[in-house]
């Protein structure tokens, strides 16, 4: 049928929107709309097959061999009807028994469909992902189907529609903070949050911004900028107070935080660059710019930008607020945490207290002399 690779949302409109009796890739990072194909497709399958229910099966990706999965995609049910075959974290398969898969890809017996369904790993593009041949493959002979992030106005247009289906009305400033504050574009984290205004409003039914900002916590993400917010203007008590909620209310971890505000730095870096050669949103960079951003999407600010606008339009400011003198320091002063933290070097044991000494040096540029290398030079970063 010719290579079939589309997004979600195209498939939901295409004429021949169906996985039955096919190969079907489910990729991407969007959790949530997968378990919902999957139940669309259980209940396509229930009514091709008469009412009956449909044989499905699920693999473990991490356990599942080539021949467990041929062996299934080659037999129909044994009482006739529909067979359905998932195979879920499929990148989690042996590059070998993928390579198999990959070979003996064909037409499947009448009634049998094959899904797989790769997970949170996969999707985040970390060591292992379902190889290129095996996603060749599939396309060839079925359908790889793209389970993308929803963009922040289409998460909280989902997300109003979806209270409204739970008997409730979300306004349209209360969906958009949920999205954009609190919890960002994933449908599952979206629902769960609803449902709980949801039951917070009680017969009101009306979901506004003040529920949400009493109701819901805000991203880790959101108090990070707000960290570097303080940073920016000085602020070392407030910047060391938010970092204590951080640690403290929310729990969070000192070396996630650490490598969260390490990730905001570099972004902000990247978004001074690109200003600076005359980039604004909405408008192209030039090739040379481009060049130097970093290649991996993940960590490159123009393709954060376009899956989250919002995050350009913070960015840009504390990207004007911090100097690039500012910015190589705390780099520095990072690395030197980070290594303090691991107990690489360095006499500090807590790194709560890390922490909060690399807060106060970057708002204030007082040299904390309370690191030494083993050399015994006194280092911070």
């Amino acid at each position: 049928m010719g290579d079939v690779k589309r997004t979600y949302a195209e498939h939901v409109k295409a004429k021949d929107a169906t996985c039955l009796g096919q190969w079907c890739l489910f990729s991407g990072p969007e959790q949530h709309l997968k378990r919902e194909a999957l139940a669309a497709l259980r209940q396509e399958a229930r009514e091709a097959g008469g009412g009956e229910e449909p044989t499905w099966e699920v693999l473990d990706g991490a356990s599942a061999s080539a021949s467990d999965v041929l062996n299934r995609s080659q037999t129909g049910a044994l009482f006739g009807g529909a067979r359905v075959v998932v195979i879920r974290e499929a990148e989690r398969m042996a590059p070998r028994e993928q390579d198999s898969v990959s070979k003996a890809v064909g037409p499947l017996p009448a009634g049998v469909s094959v899904v797989l369904v790769t997970g949170e790993a996969g999707d985040r593009g970390r060591q292992r992902a379902v190889r290129a041949a095996l996603q060749r493959a599939i396309a060839k002979q079925g359908l790889v189907i793209d389970f993308r992030s929803l963009s922040v106005r289409d998460a909280a247009s989902w997300a109003a529609r979806r209270a409204k289906e739970l008997g409730n009305k979300l306004e349209p400033a209360a969906a958009r903070k949920l999205v954009e504050q609190k919890v960002g574009v994933g449908l599952g984290e979206l629902e769960g949050e609803i449902q709980k205004l949801g039951l917070f409003v009680g017969d009101d039914g009306v979901i506004t911004s003040a529920h949400v900002d009493e109701v819901s916590p805000r991203l880790v993400e959101e108090d990070i900028f707000r960290l570097l917010d303080a940073v920016g203007r000085r602020e070392a008590g407030r910047a060391v107070g938010i970092l204590r909620g951080l640690l403290g209310d929310r729990r969070e971890e000192p070396g996630r935080v650490l490598g969260m505000l390490g990730q905001t730095i570099r972004l902000i870096w990247q978004t001074k660059l690109l200003v600076e050669s005359g980039w604004r949103p909405g408008k192209d960079v030039d090739e040379e710019t481009a060049a130097l951003l970093p290649q991996d999407e993940r960590k490159n600010a123009l393709a954060q930008f376009q899956r989250r606008p919002w995050l350009a339009r913070r960015t840009l400011g504390q990207a004007s607020q911090l100097t690039w003198e500012q910015l190589g320091k705390a780099i520095q002063a990072l690395h030197g945490c980070d290594l303090a933290i691991k107990r690489i070097r360095g006499k500090l044991t807590d790194p709560a207290g890390a922490l909060e000494l690399l807060v106060i040096q970057l708002c204030t540029d007082v040299d904390l002399s309370v690191w030494e290398s083993r050399s015994g030079e006194r280092v911070l970063g």
